[in-house]
């Protein structure tokens, strides 16, 4: 179960060094056969100033939380199964640390944060007999390793050492405790420089204890996870003098050149003619829309890996809710849209699949009558949104985005038939989607982006037991993605 677990943990950052390879095979492939989209820009009058993230920083969070926590009773004959919620209030925090850009297109660096949840809640089988009550913060402290697909703009990988505290009830005792547990966190993030001091980044991490939390006098055992995804802001100092490799900004035009080399070249100038009267090169454009900045407008599209939190509503009319369920997997699929700037501004649509294998069990298997623990599960959602967002530098776009969409379930016929006939094969929910994230080009025609995902659905399954209609199940969805998309 531990290296089950474990497994999970290091396959997200697998996953993100997967991207990550894509991206730089992406690029190199682009640059090699597809000019920038727009015509070269106008010659400067002087270089770009150069690009450093060497530095102090330290800014804030706001984010959102799937908590989950693998539920445990040895000794009892029961089955493991997994409890939690999706946050319904943010999560806020704070973070600092030290970057080193020790090439021009490498930055490694060192990081504290800590997140408090507003409402991290778990519940057994309803208030009266919980025992875990609530998960109340993380701190973790992690090494970063970055990639400047632009000269402002990260994509990282972390990982690093977290702690965590949970409060629970006392077993035969009145009032409740707290205690701190030792873990992991691994994260995925987008970060860019808005301004030399100002960043703005997003942000998908999986924190997970790394010891087990036993209830005194008791038989429960808990491993609590937590899936954050966060966007925040930070200052950052200048860096001392001589510290640090800085990058200069890229020529668009440029088609031959691996990503490693393009932030040491030059933008052309115009040349001199001795004897002749020359005209004076025109000023240097800064506006988002200037030719040479990658052109938003247009079609989209592109595919990408996905960390899941789902969560299974259980009611039981006559005993009260389970849960609720949850279970957090991988996943992956598809998305296409369109796009169109105004200038700082980018609106369009687009519709995606998201693609999983999400269970859902009990412990005491179909009310005890049987030994089938498995109540449903969860294989796609796919959807259609709109989005908007802000152009925080040319080439990265903030924005949030919502829509319908359709989440399928399928009920285990055998957990759901051994009390009464209640035979319901795959079920198509209907509901929207919400979501924020940041995409970011890495060439003139492919992008990378990190977003955060809510499915929501206000359908619910009912189901016959000893009562007619006595069980509803609902099911909702956390999802963090990250992807790459193809712009023509």
């Amino acid at each position: 179960m531990v290296m089950d677990r474990r497994k999970r943990i290091f396959g997200f950052a697998a996953a993100a060094l997967a991207v990550a390879g894509m991206t730089h095979s992406a690029f190199a492939k682009d640059l090699a056969k597809h000019p920038a989209k727009n015509p070269p820009p106008a010659p400067l009058a002087q270089a770009p100033a150069a690009v450093n993230w060497t530095g102090l920083y330290a800014g804030g969070t706001i984010g959102s939380l799937f908590v989950t926590s693998r539920h445990m009773q040895p000794g009892t004959g029961l089955s493991d199964d997994s409890i939690g919620s999706i946050d319904p209030r943010p999560t806020y925090g704070f973070y600092g640390g030290f970057n080193y850009q020790f090439l021009s297109w490498a930055v490694a660096g060192i990081e504290y944060a800590h997140t408090k949840f507003s409402s991290a809640t778990y519940r057994e089988l309803g208030s009266a007999v919980d025992f875990l009550d609530a998960a109340q913060y993380v701190d973790s402290i992690s090494g970063r390793l970055g990639v400047l697909l632009m000269p402002e703009t990260l994509v990282y990988g972390k990982v690093g050492t977290a702690r965590m505290k949970v409060q629970s009830f006392q077993a035969f005792a009145p009032g409740t405790f707290e205690k701190p547990l030792p873990g992991t966190q691994v994260g995925v993030g987008i970060e860019t420089l808005v301004t030399p001091n100002i960043a703005l980044r997003a942000e998908a991490s999986y924190t997970y204890s790394n010891s087990v939390f036993t209830i005194p006098n008791a038989l429960d055992q808990y491993r609590p996870g937590f899936m954050l995804y966060q966007v925040g802001a930070a200052f950052k100092l200048d860096p001392p003098t001589g510290w640090g490799t800085p990058a200069s900004a890229p020529a668009w035009n440029v088609a031959s050149l691996p990503f490693w080399e393009l932030w040491n070249t030059q933008p052309a100038t115009a040349p001199k003619t001795h004897g002749m009267v020359t005209k004076a090169p025109p000023p240097v454009q800064t506006d988002p829309s200037v030719a040479g900045a990658p052109n938003w407008t247009g079609l989209e599209a592109g595919g990408f890996i996905s960390g899941n939190g789902n969560r299974l509503r259980y009611n039981d009319s006559a005993l009260g809710e389970t849960g609720p369920l949850t279970d957090f997997v991988f996943g992956g699929g598809w998305l296409a849209g369109a796009d169109y700037q105004f200038q700082r501004i980018v609106v369009g649509a687009e519709a995606s699949g998201n693609y999983e294998a999400a269970h859902f069990n009990t412990p005491a298997g179909s009310g005890g009558v049987v030994n089938v623990h498995e109540v449903a599960k969860i294989d796609r959602v796919l959807a259609v949104t709109g989005r908007i967002g802000w152009l925080a530098t040319p080439e990265t776009l903030f924005y949030g985005k919502v829509g319908p969409a359709w989440l399928r379930m399928t009920p285990n016929s055998a957990y759901w038939n051994a009390t009464t006939p209640n035979a319901v094969g795959a079920t198509t929910f209907s509901g929207y989607q919400a979501g924020v994230g940041v995409e970011t080009y890495v060439t003139g025609n492919i992008s990378v982006r990190a977003e955060t995902l809510y499915t929501y659905t206000g359908r619910e399954l009912i189901f016959n037991g000893v009562v007619p209609s006595e069980f509803t199940i609902r099911p909702s969805i956390l999802s963090a993605i990250i992807g790459l998309a193809l712009h023509i």
